[in-house]
């Protein structure tokens, strides 16, 4: 059976999500989008229900996620949350967690923008289209774990 591996980037409002075939062609960028007016539960369930549906369509063989970093107290605590979503969603499969700066040095360089990352990652794909910097962010984590593992040369 044919396992694909998935990126993340992950918030509560809209969360990016790439999927790539084991030898690091894309297979699928979307994202979810969720009401600011429900509540966090209702939110948290729609990712929920979004990402279980995908998992069913495109097996998983790893799984990289963006790793989540500290601003204010009350979103910080709400993305943990989503985190938490994925980690139980993907409980049997290898996860990853990629630093922010850590992408964008591989990409780019370490302090480079969202916009200088989506820009480098657009010329090297010039098939691929991005609805959000979600999307984008979530492609740029996944072909990081290609890099790393010397599958993709960036």
């Amino acid at each position: 059976m044919k396992k694909y591996v998935y990126g993340f980037d992950l918030a509560i409002s809209t969360t990016g999500i790439s999927i790539f075939d084991e030898e690091g062609n894309i297979e699928k960028i979307c994202s979810i989008s969720t009401n600011k007016d429900e509540t966090h539960g209702l939110r948290l369930k729609a990712i929920a229900d979004f990402v279980f549906e995908l998992r069913e369509k495109y097996p998983p063989a790893t799984v990289i996620i963006e790793r989540a970093f500290s601003r204010f107290n009350t979103s910080t605590a709400v993305l943990y949350r989503v985190h938490g979503i994925i980690n139980y969603i993907f409980h049997d499969v290898v996860q990853i967690y990629y630093a922010p700066k850590a992408i964008k040095a591989k990409i780019v360089h370490g302090d480079a923008t969202k916009k200088m990352v989506r820009e480098k990652i657009l010329s090297a794909y010039k098939d691929i289209e991005f609805a959000n910097d979600d999307e984008s962010d979530s492609f740029a984590v996944g072909i990081m774990y290609f890099v790393n593992n010397g599958i993709v040369e960036f």
